[in-house]
């Protein structure tokens, strides 16, 4: 499964990476439920939103130097 998946690492994160990691994945799964959600933002920022969603840290700061909204 590691040759042809990429999965099964035994990644040996620190107790912060795990911490960093767990606030990773519950702020973008609260993301992913407000867009699911009848929340009260435009289609545009919305899909901007889900655009960036899950993009590493290095992407993320050369696209909010585009003009995003």
């Amino acid at each position: 499964m590691i040759e042809h998946r990429n999965i099964g690492h035994n990644w040996q994160f620190s107790y912060k990476q795990v911490k960093l990691l767990q606030q990773y994945y519950n702020s973008n799964k609260i993301l992913v439920n407000c867009l699911n959600s009848d929340c009260n933002i435009s289609n545009k920022v919305g899909q901007r939103i889900e655009h960036n969603l899950l993009l590493p840290i290095s992407k993320l700061e050369t696209e909010n130097n585009k003009d995003i909204f």
